[in-house]
């Protein structure tokens, strides 16, 4: 009889034939969390099968949906979907009940842990020399809270979502993760400068130090990982990407320039941008460079802006909501 050895757990299941690896896992008392009753109406039966995959079953079209579309690789299962021939050995991946509204996150999302292009600004705002010491901690509270207010709204508008903040620095993504996003985030890019420079006319009536806002622009691979299950659109991404998009801000300081974008964001909206090549750092230790441009202007209408969503649903029911959506994502 084959047998199942499961991790976390470290316990050896026997499984019949006719079982699936859920139904052997449950029956060993293991609490293998499935929210939708084993129906591949969810995900998190999930399992990594860490050896034996030649001895699995090969995905039914019920599997075939889900794992499209959250991308899951050739070793990640459906265990209720899926039986054995032969000895296995798999990790459960969602432990217990608190992970399914990670996965309701993830099926919003799209995708689990994979690579997928995305389009990313790092802005950095800066005042007068020093500028959180030569004000008082109201002044920075309104000029701030301003700035980001004002910021958030462009940012949106433009489809993008502001994934994080950190001190006077924020990371933002946008939509669509093509060539059009690109344009978007320099469009953003554009009137957030804009923008500052407005505020400053305000600021400079209430004696306040002006502002001065940095902004770094690439397009690249990133992996999106889903961190507000109410907020399907908070993601927060990871890998070189972020790393890259990084340093091509920073560069402003260096260059003297407020707007830099990174030569793949640069090769999506060539033909739309006045732009300039202002410099190249290095990627790696092998020494491959990466140019950076400067963008003064885009050519054309900017695109639509994108009215505010309103805001989603609480969790209240987010078992009997979860089970719901999937259903409904499987049968369409």
């Amino acid at each position: 009889m084959p047998q199942i050895n499961v991790l976390p757990d470290s316990k050896i299941v026997e499984a019949e034939p006719s079982q699936t690896l859920l139904e052997a896992i449950l029956a060993a008392d293991i609490p293998h969390t499935h929210a939708c009753g084993g129906q591949a109406h969810c995900s998190t039966c999930r399992v990594m099968v860490l050896d034996g995959i030649e001895n699995c079953t090969s995905p039914t079209e019920a599997e075939k949906i889900l794992a499209k579309k959250l991308q899951f690789p050739v070793h990640v299962r459906l265990a209720c979907q899926t039986r054995s021939s032969g000895n296995v050995s798999v990790r459960r991946m969602v432990i217990d009940n608190e992970d399914i509204d990670l996965g309701k996150s993830q099926l919003a999302a799209g995708a689990v842990g994979v690579e997928e292009p995305i389009v990313l600004m790092r802005a950095t705002i800066r005042g007068a020399t020093n500028f959180d010491e030569v004000n008082f901690p109201y002044d920075i509270l309104y000029v701030m809270g301003r700035c980001f207010k004002r910021s958030r709204s462009i940012v949106s508008s433009y489809g993008g979502n502001i994934d994080c903040y950190m001190n006077n620095r924020f990371m933002a993504s946008f939509q669509p993760h093509t060539a059009e996003g690109v344009a978007r985030a320099v469009w953003a890019g554009l009137e957030l400068i804009d923008a500052i420079d407005k505020l400053n006319e305000f600021l400079a009536q209430l004696s306040y130090n002006p502002l001065n806002i940095s902004l770094g622009i690439h397009y690249g691979a990133a992996i999106l990982v889903p961190i507000d299950p109410e907020r399907s659109s908070a993601l927060l991404p990871l890998g070189d990407a972020v790393n890259i998009v990084s340093r091509v801000e920073t560069a402003n300081a260096k260059l003297d320039t407020k707007l830099l974008i990174s030569e793949p964001a640069f090769d999506c909206i060539r033909d739309r941008a006045t732009a300039r090549r202002r410099g190249s750092f290095s990627l790696s230790s092998d020494d491959r460079k990466m140019a950076v441009y400067e963008v003064s202007a885009m050519t054309g209408e900017p695109p639509e802006n994108i009215p505010p969503q309103a805001e989603e649903t609480g969790l209240s029911d987010r078992l009997l909501s979860f089970v719901r959506k999937l259903g409904r994502g499987k049968s369409q």
